[in-house]
């Protein structure tokens, strides 16, 4: 079916639950009428959580045997199975266990054997036991599922704004990419380097952040895993005094190398720009190579590393933007006859310093 995105999800389930706004009603309508997978999860959603709709009505007040014990039941069995979020019944089992350990009030009728009051609490405690079980097992098979989608849209958006940033730098600067003075040979690693050099590739992007093309915000995928805190609002005074991104974390996408012999001029033919991560170099490069003092540890291809894709996307694909403007997640990585978008043509070992061997050979740093 067709996806569904976190905001369009959530208009759904506020129209559902009808808590949506008019504008969110009118989307979730809109959705409901046209999408095929709007559809089919709001049928899903209704079809789960149509048990729970006798709680509402006063004539229903008493909380059905079978609905808690198969509720408790299924809880219970599936406690080790759903998130620790979803599942932590332990606050139930104390609402539970004080009500069970309440006085029983004598009735008139003696066939009552429980208060009422002590029902609607356990119909409560039960409904939202329900809930969360129903929802759990709704929603966490296709949470992974939607989260790397979402990734991949999200990524996609990103590389498309650098793509509109990169034609207006063009534009304005007689049909050249963006493109710091580098000499061929050069380090196109070092990024983070705060040296006159000019000893990494990403130096050019950082043009499109430093004269306000773009932000450093846009140079991050959602996809790629960082355990780090960064800092992506620096004041028009700090970007002003760099020369590059702060450290590799900073830019979550590889750039077609530049250096001064092939002259930046934008392609007339159809060719990859940019990427997510080159796999090759992800996590074998330091991100602050002034304070590290550390060289670049020579790689030498092997079968895994010919075969990898970025990292950004759990491996199974990279986002590619190519000089056209256009944008494609795609497991390829071979172009054209041979060209391989992450190396050197018929280059086996890389020290930081190659360069393509023609100026149809794309390689994307770092």
């Amino acid at each position: 079916m067709d996806t569904l995105n976190k905001e369009q999800r959530d208009i759904l389930l506020d129209y559902y639950f009808k808590c949506a706004d008019q504008q969110e009603s009118d989307i979730a309508k809109d959705l409901l009428d046209s999408h095929q997978g709007a559809m089919e999860f709001y049928k899903r959603l209704s079809h789960s959580l149509s048990p729970l709709e006798h709680l509402d009505h006063e004539a229903h007040a008493s909380c059905p045997d079978h609905l808690v014990e198969q509720t408790l039941e299924k809880l219970y069995a599936h406690h080790a199975e759903i998130s620790d979020a979803a599942t932590n019944n332990s606050g139930l089992e104390k609402l539970l266990q004080a009500e069970s350990e309440k006085p029983v009030v004598s009735k008139p009728n003696p066939k009552v054997t429980k208060r009422p009051s002590f029902w609607r609490s356990f119909a409560e405690a039960a409904a939202v036991a329900a809930g969360v079980f129903i929802l759990a097992s709704l929603f966490i098979p296709i949470t992974r599922q939607m989260k790397t989608q979402a990734n991949k849209t999200t990524c996609q958006a990103n590389l498309s704004k650098v793509s509109r940033g990169i034609t207006q730098y063009s534009n304005e600067h007689d049909n050249y990419l963006p493109a710091v003075p580098v000499s061929s040979g050069s380090p196109w690693w070092k990024i983070g380097s705060t040296g006159q050099e000019n000893q990494s590739n990403t130096r050019h992007l950082w043009l499109l952040v430093k004269d306000d093309y773009l932000q450093m915000k846009d140079f991050q995928c959602p996809g790629r895993q960082t355990d780090k805190s960064l800092n992506l609002y620096l004041s028009p005074q700090q970007i002003a005094e760099l020369s590059d991104f702060p450290s590799r974390d900073h830019i979550a996408y590889s750039f077609q190398l530049i250096y001064d012999s092939n002259k930046a001029v934008m392609s007339k033919r159809k060719v990859p720009l940019m990427a997510d991560v080159n796999p090759l170099f992800e996590g074998r490069l330091t991100t602050s190579p002034d304070q590290s003092g550390s060289e670049f540890d020579p790689i030498t291809l092997n079968r895994k590393l010919r075969q990898a894709n970025s990292p950004s996307h759990r491996g199974k694909g990279q986002n590619i933007l190519f000089n056209d403007g256009t944008v494609e997640f795609t497991s390829q990585r071979v172009f054209g006859a041979d060209d391989d978008i992450f190396t050197v043509r018929d280059l086996d070992i890389y020290r930081g310093t190659e360069k393509p061997s023609s100026e149809t050979d794309v390689f994307l740093v770092p």
